[in-house]
């Protein structure tokens, strides 16, 4: 064994080990707060895109016969571009409370008016694409914002006024379109569109919603 020789420093093997323990740390630091900025702003991202404010909500309420009119103009519009046309049936429109969030929810004093367009063309699922190209490219050049749903089943889109219109195709082949439009005032036990007219049912008395209608282009 090597003696010690007089004044020796002793060994640093424990100095060595706490200044690699204290880059160690200083390099995941710096790490730590990428990560963590990352994900704060991945957060604020998804939140500040999910609280879009609703451009209605502060709008003049509107007389019921207003709203069927604007909900058919959009239903119409939607439908504008698509060649051969389709055949449809109108479902009767409604008019939903909009309520707040959180524990204390409570009326917000108005309500929303929807009505569905049920197309009774039948369109094979190949034709699906082209059909709701038609209807995009007639939202985008109205200049909407425009955003699709799950791949080559839904399109919907939102006017400079806040309204919103959508069309999907269900599992079935089954092809709707809804328009939204607000604020009207809220039913109050009546409803603000009169008197509801019965949808056609079929045989067993379930509602006949089912596209029937065959078309040389659409069908085949």
């Amino acid at each position: 064994m090597r003696p010690s020789l007089p004044g020796a420093v002793p060994s640093n093997a424990p100095r060595r080990r706490k200044l690699l323990t204290r880059r160690l740390a200083a390099a995941v630091i710096p790490l730590a707060f990428v990560l963590t900025s990352t994900a704060c702003s991945a957060v604020t991202a998804e939140v500040n895109d999910a609280a879009r404010p609703d451009a209605t909500a502060t709008a003049p309420l509107m007389p019921p016969e207003q709203a069927l009119q604007k909900l058919n103009a959009l239903l119409d519009e939607a439908i504008s571009g698509v060649q051969p046309a389709l055949r449809y049936q109108d479902a009767w429109p409604e008019a939903k409370v909009q309520y707040s969030s959180g524990l204390n929810e409570h009326s917000l004093g108005y309500a929303k008016a929807s009505r569905a367009r049920h197309v009774m063309t039948k369109v094979v699922p190949a034709k699906s694409a082209p059909l709701l190209d038609a209807v995009r490219n007639t939202w985008k050049a109205k200049g909407y914002r425009v955003e699709s749903g799950p791949a080559g089943q839904a399109v919907h889109a939102t006017t400079q006024e806040g309204f919103s219109v959508r069309i999907s195709i269900g599992t079935a082949g089954a092809i709707d379109i809804e328009a939204t439009v607000g604020p009207v005032p809220v039913p109050d036990g009546r409803d603000l569109f009169g008197t509801p007219t019965p949808d056609p049912v079929m045989p067993d008395a379930n509602p006949d919603g089912s596209p029937g209608y065959e078309d040389p282009y659409w069908s085949v």
